[in-house]
């Protein structure tokens, strides 16, 4: 009786966590999809690459007339390479980079590059600028990478307009 009692207590344990990976993946995979330790223990598997435009934003703001920041948002799993980031000026008449300062990133062994600077969490870079004139835009480069299945993005150059502080 008492392993009847068991077996029917681990099938009852079964069918709980079957309907809750089902909700899981079906209610909200996107809001799941952010902790795939959490999917890859139901399911036994590891959720696709998102496009990199999901995996990586990076969006632009005028601090101060000689300051732009450059905002950084990294979806969890993926991370990208310091050496890997680049930012220019985009039909810029007067004005020039003087310096670019970027925080601190974590050191990875990489399968692709070797021993990379990487960021992993959201990051501020701050564009010090020389001279008078308006930054219409500027041009950032950057390229990342999936940590679950080991899959690198290809270089991905953005064009973004900097907006005037308000």
């Amino acid at each position: 009786m008492k392993a009847c009692l068991s077996t029917h207590c681990d099938l009852r344990l079964l069918l709980q966590a079957a309907l809750c990976a089902a909700a899981l993946t079906t209610v909200a995979p996107t809001a799941f999809a952010q902790t795939p330790s959490l999917f890859e223990k139901i399911t036994g598997r590891v959720p696709e690459p998102v496009s990199p435009d999901e995996a990586f934003s990076v969006k632009v703001r005028q601090m101060d007339a000689t300051r732009i920041a450059v905002d950084y948002s990294i979806r969890p799993n993926y991370y990208l390479y310091r050496e890997r980031l680049a930012i220019s000026l985009q039909n810029a008449q007067g004005v020039r980079i003087s310096r670019i300062d970027y925080p601190p990133g974590v050191i990875k062994q990489d399968k692709t590059f070797g021993r990379s600077e990487v960021y992993t969490k959201p990051f501020v870079v701050t564009v010090h600028l020389e001279g008078k004139g308006a930054v219409p835009a500027i041009i950032a480069k950057y390229q990342g990478c999936y940590e679950l299945l080991g899959v690198c993005y290809p270089p991905e150059t953005k064009a973004l307009p900097v907006e005037a502080k308000r």
